[in-house]
C-alpha cells in the first residue's frame, strides 16, 4: 500500500497502537524517475475498521527539509492506516495522570541509553537511545531534551533516525573547541555507533563508528556518512571521546567484545591508532574513562562500564593500567549505561538510564537524578563520591514543604518527595540502632549494627555505621544515597523487589 503526501508543514503525525504487531513502514523521496528512501521503521499497527484509525499516543517525526517535496509513504498496512497519518504544523502533548517531577522521562515511547551529554551556552543537552514508535525496544534513534539546571528539561525533535548503516547506537558528544574537520569551533560534535544488519535496510554491514555534527545549538544533527573508526569487532559500540589535555591527543574508548575494551587516539579527529586493550572483570558495553579528584585535589583515574562497575587506575593517554579490582557504584540492578557529561569544567556530572517498566503508562525508561562523580579518601580506602547535583539544594530552598528532616544523636536523614506521598520514622528501637521509616506503603530499615538495609521485601548488605542517608521519592522512583554519598540504590515504590 502507498501514499503520496505533499509537504507543505513540519512534522508527520503517524498514530501508534501499543501493542500489535510489527510492521515495516518506509518513507521515501521522490526524484525524477526513482524513488530515495529516507526512513525506515517497525511499527505496531493494529487491524483498523470502518471508523477512522486512532492510535494511543501520537509519533511526530520532523520533515521540515521535505517541506515543498512529495514524500512517499509505504507499508504492508491497510489503508486506513495510511491515511491517519497527517502532515501538520506542531505536536500536541501527551497527557499523564502522573510523571517523575525530578527525573527525566520521554514524553512517549522507550528510552534507554544516554547519549551524547554535552553542556554549551549554559543549556545541558541530553540524548538517548529512543523508540519514538513503541514502548519497547526497537528502531533505535537519538532523542533529545535540553535543560538549564539538570532538573527541569524539554524533549525537543528526535535528532537520528535509522538508515542504511544500521540503527543509532549509543555515543557522546563534545564541543569542537580546537575547530576540527573544518567545522566552526562553535559546533556540537557527536560520534556513535551505527548497528549495521540491525534492520532491513542494513542487512549485511557490521558495527561501525560514526560522527554527526550540529551547527545549530544542538537541535538538529548532519551525519557525516563517513565511517570514523572502521570495524574492530562485529559488534564494537558505544564510543565515548573526549581531549586529553597532558598528551594533547582526543581519546576514544570503546567496549569491543566480551569483557574487553580499547582505548584509541586521534589528534584531528579522523585518524585514529588503537593504543590499548583492556580485559575488565564482568566489564560490558558503554564504556567511559573519568579523571576524578578527592578532597585534597589529587587526580584519580576510573574506567566505568554499564553495569556500574567501576576500576581504579591510571592512564597516560595511552594505556589505561588498573589494580584490576572490580567496584560497584549501586546498591542494586536498575541504573545501567551512565554517562558523564563534556563541556562542565570543574564539575564531573554523570547520569544514568533507569530500567523501570512505568507499567500502564505511554513511556518506558527514566534518567537517574544527575550526579556529580568525585573522589572520598578515607583513612585507608578511596571511595567513589555521587553527590546529587547541588542543583537540588537551591530547589530544596524552593520546595521547603516537599523536604522533611529526621535527626538524634546517630542518625541524619533528609527525605524529599515530590508529590503527596507519606513519610513516616519509627523511633521505638532508634537507641538499639535500628531505623524504620514508611514511605507511602513501601517500609524502609536499617540496621546499624549488621549493615542490613531493608526495601520493601529485599534486603542489602551495605556498611554499617552509617549516620547519613538522603531519600528523594519522586512518583514511584524511590532513590537512596547514604555515607557522604559513596552509597548509591534505587529502587521502585510501586515493586520493591
Amino acid at each position: 500500500m502507498e501514499k503520496r503526501i505533499a509537504i507543505k508543514q513540519e512534522y508527520l503525525s503517524i498514530p501508534i497502537k501499543v501493542g500489535e504487531r510489527n510492521k515495516l513502514f518506509e518513507i521515501f523521496i521522490e526524484k525524477e524517475d526513482e524513488k530515495e528512501k529516507l526512513f525506515e521503521f517497525q511499527i505496531p499497527i493494529g487491524e483498523t475498521g470502518k471508523n477512522d484509525y486512532v492510535g494511543d499516543y501520537d509519533v511526530y517525526l520532523p520533515v521540515k527539509q521535505f517541506i515543498g517535496q512529495t514524500l512517499m509513504l509505504q507499508g504492508d498496512m491497510q489503508e486506513e492506516f495510511l491515511t491517519a497519518v497527517r502532515n501538520v504544523s506542531n505536536q500536541k502533548h501527551q497527557e499523564e495522570s502522573s510523571r517523575p517531577l525530578l527525573h527525566f522521562t520521554p514524553e512517549t515511547g522507550w528510552m534507554n541509553d544516554p547519549n551524547g551529554l554535552v553542556y554549551k551556552d549554559g543549556v545541558y543537552h541530553l540524548y538517548f537511545q529512543y523508540n519514538p514508535f513503541h514502548i519497547q525496544w526497537e528502531n533505535m534513534s537519538w532523542g533529545h531534551a535540553v535543560s538549564t539546571d539538570l532538573l527541569h528539561w524539554e524533549q525537543k525533535d528526535t535528532v537520528l533516525f535509522p538508515d542504511e548503516t544500521g540503527t543509532m547506537f549509543s555515543g557522546s558528544g563534545i564541543v569542537n573547541e580546537k575547530g576540527m574537520l573544518g567545522l566552526p569551533q562553535e559546533a556540537l560534535l557527536f560520534f556513535y555507533t551505527a548497528a549495521g544488519s540491525s534492520n532491513i535496510w542494513s542487512k549485511g554491514k557490521d558495527f561501525g563508528q560514526y560522527m554527526a555534527y550540529s551547527l545549530d545549538g544542538g537541535k538538529t544533527l548532519v551525519k557525516t556518512k563517513k565511517e570514523v573508526l572502521t570495524s574492530v569487532c562485529k559488534e564494537n559500540r558505544d564510543p565515548k571521546v573526549f581531549w586529553h589535555e597532558e598528551s594533547k591527543a582526543y581519546i576514544m574508548v570503546l567496549w569491543l567484545e566480551k569483557n574487553d575494551f580499547g582505548i584509541f587516539r586521534s589528534i584531528d579527529l579522523e585518524n585514529w591508532n588503537q593504543t590499548d586493550k583492556i580485559t575488565l572483570e564482568q566489564g560490558f558495553e558503554c564504556p567511559d574513562l573519568l579523571k576524578l579528584f578527592d578532597q585534597d585535589g589529587k587526580e584519580h583515574w576510573v574506567f566505568w562500564s554499564a553495569d556500574g562497575y567501576y576500576y581504579w587506575g591510571e592512564f597516560d593517554g595511552y594505556q589505561f593500567k588498573t589494580t584490576g579490582e572490580r567496584q560497584k557504584a549501586y546498591m542494586n540492578e536498575i541504573p545501567y549505561a551512565a554517562q558523564t557529561y563534556s563541556g562542565t569544567v570543574g564539575r564531573t556530572i554523570q547520569i544514568p538510564w533507569l530500567r523501570i517498566p512505568n507499567t500502564g503508562k505511554k513511556y518506558t525508561g527514566a534518567m537517574g537524578l544527575p550526579r556529580e562523580l568525585s573522589v572520598l579518601c578515607r583513612e585507608e580506602e578511596r571511595l567513589l563520591r555521587q553527590k546529587p547535583i547541588r542543583e537540588i539544594e537551591e530547589w530544596k530552598k524552593s520546595h521547603a514543604h516537599m523536604v522533611s528532616e529526621y535527626m538524634d544523636e546517630n542518625m541524619q536523614v533528609s527525605v524529599i518527595c515530590t508529590d503527596d506521598k507519606k513519610f513516616s520514622v519509627d523511633k521505638s528501637n532508634a537507641c538499639k540502632g535500628k531505623y524504620c521509616w514508611k514511605i507511602d506503603k513501601l517500609n524502609v530499615a536499617y540496621d546499624m549494627e549488621k549493615g542490613f538495609f531493608t526495601v520493601g521485601n529485599k534486603t542489602l548488605i551495605i556498611p554499617q555505621n552509617i549516620r547519613d542517608f538522603l531519600f528523594i521519592v519522586d512518583d514511584d522512583i524511590f532513590e537512596v544515597t547514604a555515607d557522604c554519598d559513596t552509597i548509591v540504590g534505587v529502587f521502585l515504590l510501586a515493586d520493591p523487589d
